[in-house]
């Protein structure tokens, strides 16, 4: 075998390589930062790992934090308007979640992946490159693209998805956050002008990790929240602290007045167009190449579905790999290989996010009337772990109790 190539190190191409690796596959993974630089960086986005995640991380060896990483017991919604909470409810789940740093993660499995044995290569690839490379392996999969490289991935034409992105993101991790009392994530919605979540992670080099709290602006754009795209650094935490009390209640606001960032690469800015692709592109050659993660299914980090989907999408495609481990690597076996990972988990996922960063009427009635009803609050905090449930619980359960 002349082995895999993979095109990106995150959550879906470092679980992918290291998964082939432990089984013995020759592989080259291709990525544009080291572990030295990873770390000394900046964060990359916000992240919840789920039950299902956390065990499939587990069963490869990869669960590496599960021990040691806070538990985020459920969810604690709010409709704030007016720095007054209109509805509110706590949802827990029926398995902890948890969140670790993605500097933390990626670094440690870069090192694990050079342990094992994996041919580590720091590069950025132009489409020609790529394709000249690609006849020295059986198979290449591209699960972070450029946007040169991205075109090569034909839009999904069954998929409508809104042509900006939803939202105006910022994120902070923190430290000196008083931690939520029952253990849960918090999530406020600001009809107008868009949602502020938080919840504890863990952040820090391997070996030196600690708490911290991850704070989440969901900005509609040019609302009240939207106040980030041209900050500095050193700009983002008062102003984050500004809005906390601009918009929230004193009780909330006063968890984050000790805040202080992590570190200097603390904070993130920009906003995540929805992408929803193809599972196969075709380089200018012909040459057949297998896409994952976010280069096929791209969402909103308000849903939190991004690194799970990623993490399933690494799992379905190792075992595709290793059960037809001499190929033929071609179309029809791509289309095996991705298409149940879109239908059980990639397309479930965007729907939900949708659903949650614009929720239609039957959803709105939902979060509301789950104020009045523990099980229905349990059960929409469910469905971030499972949102495949969503599309049940909407059409059965549409009218206040």
């Amino acid at each position: 075998m002349r082995g895999i190539q993979i095109l990106g190190a995150g959550e879906c191409g470092l679980p992918l390589a290291l998964r082939l690796r432990h089984s013995g596959i020759p592989v080259t993974l291709v990525t544009d930062r080291d572990a030295a630089a990873v770390l000394s960086g900046s964060v990359t986005s916000t992240q919840v790992k789920f039950g299902p995640t956390l065990d499939l991380e587990s069963r490869a060896g990869l669960g590496i934090w599960r021990s040691i990483a806070p538990r985020i017991l459920g969810i604690r919604f709010n409709l704030v308007v007016d720095r007054n909470v209109v509805s509110g409810w706590a949802g827990r789940f029926s398995e902890p979640a948890q969140s670790v740093d993605q500097r933390t993660v990626f670094a440690r499995w870069l090192a694990d992946f050079a342990a094992a044995g994996g041919d580590l290569e720091i590069a950025q690839l132009s489409v020609p490159q790529l394709d000249r490379r690609t006849a020295a392996y059986d198979l290449t999969v591209v699960t972070r693209a450029s946007r040169e490289l991205a075109v090569y991935f034909p839009a999904d034409p069954s998929w409508s998805v809104p042509a900006e992105p939803m939202r105006r993101l910022a994120v902070l991790y923190l430290d000196g956050v008083e931690p939520d009392p029952d253990g849960l994530g918090t999530y406020t919605a600001l009809p107008g002008h868009g949602e502020i979540i938080s919840y504890p992670g863990l952040t820090g080099p391997p070996g030196q990790e600690r708490r911290c709290e991850i704070l989440l602006f969901e900005g509609l754009p040019g609302g009240g929240l939207d106040v980030f795209a041209h900050t500095v650094p050193a700009e983002r935490l008062p102003r984050a602290v500004q809005l906390l009390q601009q918009y929230l209640p004193a009780a909330l606001a006063d968890r984050y007045r000790n805040a202080e960032l992590t570190d200097g690469g603390a904070t993130l800015v920009g906003a995540v167009p929805p992408t929803m692709r193809e599972p196969i592109g075709t380089l200018p050659s012909g040459t057949l190449v297998l896409g994952g993660g976010d280069v096929v299914c791209r969402m909103d980090p308000g849903g939190a579905q991004g690194a799970n989907s990623a993490a399933h999408c690494a799992a379905q495609y190792s075992a595709a790999i290793l059960d037809n481990p001499t190929g033929p690597f071609d179309r029809a076996w791509m289309t095996s290989a991705a298409q149940p990972w879109l239908t059980a988990i990639a397309h479930a996922a965007a729907r939900w996010t949708m659903a949650v960063l614009d929720p239609p009427p039957a959803v709105r009635e939902l979060m509301l009337a789950a104020q009045e009803d523990t099980a229905l609050a349990d059960a929409f905090a469910e469905t971030f772990i499972r949102p495949a449930n969503m599309v049940k619980f909407a059409a059965t359960e549409t009218t206040p109790h």
